[in-house]
């Protein structure tokens, strides 16, 4: 079995063989080759389990690595919310304080056209004023 170590589907895919089984006492009587028959099927596992461990800790090393890139994409994204809601919370404090000048302002401008119309329609009626906006008898 040929394995690729960038691929664990092809692990996955192969089916292994079943060798043979092998008779313990051989019809010519010949020990040795029964021996020399294991030795290459226990040779070829140990090989395949030799791979099977290099690609897992190849792949848990791939593994580690993507956590870690995780973790600090996750750290860098709780920073930019924080960042994020700390602008957003001054921007809201901003709007109101202009807010409120604002309404100041308008109040005071309205405040300022009602005298500035009292004196115009008091002046057209003939009685005059002062700058304190006080009227004075004509």
């Amino acid at each position: 079995i040929v394995l690729c170590s960038h691929k664990s589907s092809s692990i996955q895919k192969e089916t292994p063989k079943k060798k043979p089984k092998l008779e313990l006492k051989p019809s010519n009587g010949d020990s040795s080759s029964i021996t020399q028959s294991m030795d290459s099927g226990g040779t070829d596992n140990f090989i395949l389990i030799s791979q099977l461990k290099e690609e897992v800790m190849s792949l848990k090393r791939v593994l580690q690595q993507k956590d870690q890139t995780i973790l600090e994409k996750d750290r860098k994204l709780t920073e930019l919310k924080a960042d994020f809601q700390y602008q957003e919370s001054n921007m809201r404090v901003k709007m109101n304080q202009m807010d409120k000048s604002h309404k100041e302002s308008m109040e005071h401008q309205q405040g300022k056209n009602r005298e500035l119309l009292k004196q115009v329609a008091s002046l057209s009626k003939g009685k005059k004023f002062d700058r304190t906006g006080s009227s004075l008898l004509p």
